[in-house]
Parts: structure tokens; sequence; C-alpha cells
């Protein structure tokens, strides 16, 4: 689940980099496992975020620009994320 975050994340970074700046620059994004289990995903831009699994079983985003989103399996086993 955590690599669908990591997808999203990838292409928020690469839709706020295509506004502003030209078509032929792209943001390297990686990504690892940290010590506590959160996957830290960053941009060469400066940006990050970080995914943890909550109590509830959601994957829970927090981005460096102060944004979060949740993600679950839901019954019909789709990934959705609010």
């Amino acid at each position: 689940m955590k690599k669908y975050v990591a997808i999203a994340f990838m292409a928020l970074i690469f839709l706020s980099i295509e506004s502003i700046t030209p078509k032929s620059s792209e943001a390297g994004v990686s990504c690892r496992t940290d010590y506590f289990g959160n996957y830290v995903c960053r941009d060469t831009m400066g940006n990050s975020s970080t995914t943890r699994r909550d109590y509830f079983g959601n994957d829970v985003t927090n981005f460096s620009n102060g944004g979060r989103m949740s993600c679950k399996t839901d019954y019909f086993g789709n990934y959705v994320c609010n």
C-alpha cells in the first residue's frame, strides 16, 4: 500500500514541478524505509513525505508542505485516499 502513496507523491511532485519548470526538467525521487518502519520519500527539490500505518490500518502520509493524506483499502479491495 505504501507504494501507492509513493506513486501519488511522485505524481504530486511531478505536477507541481511541471507547472513551474520547463518540460525538460524532472525531479528525482528516492524512497526508503526508516528505522521506525515509516516509508520516507524525498525529491531533489527538497520536498518530502513520510508514510506510516496507524492503529486502524490506514496509511497516513504527511508532506513537508504541511499537507496530509490518509489511505485505506475499502470493502471491495480498492485503495482509497482522501
